[in-house]
């Protein structure tokens, strides 16, 4: 999957979406709503993945 994919299934552009990966900006718990209905999973699972160190790619 393309950043692009994701991005455009949540309304966002890619290269914000980028942005929030590089850790450049911060992405509000709307915007992260919306990646995780884009990306068909549960929102907390971006808390469990910061928490675990995992990494949460697009």
């Amino acid at each position: 999957m393309t950043q692009e994919e994701p991005a455009d299934r949540a309304g966002l552009s890619s290269r914000y979406l980028g942005s929030i990966e590089r850790g450049a900006v911060s992405a509000s718990v709307t915007v992260l709503g919306r990646l995780a209905r884009a990306l068909r999973i549960n929102p907390c699972d971006f808390d469990r993945a910061a928490a675990t160190s995992k990494v949460v790619a697009f």
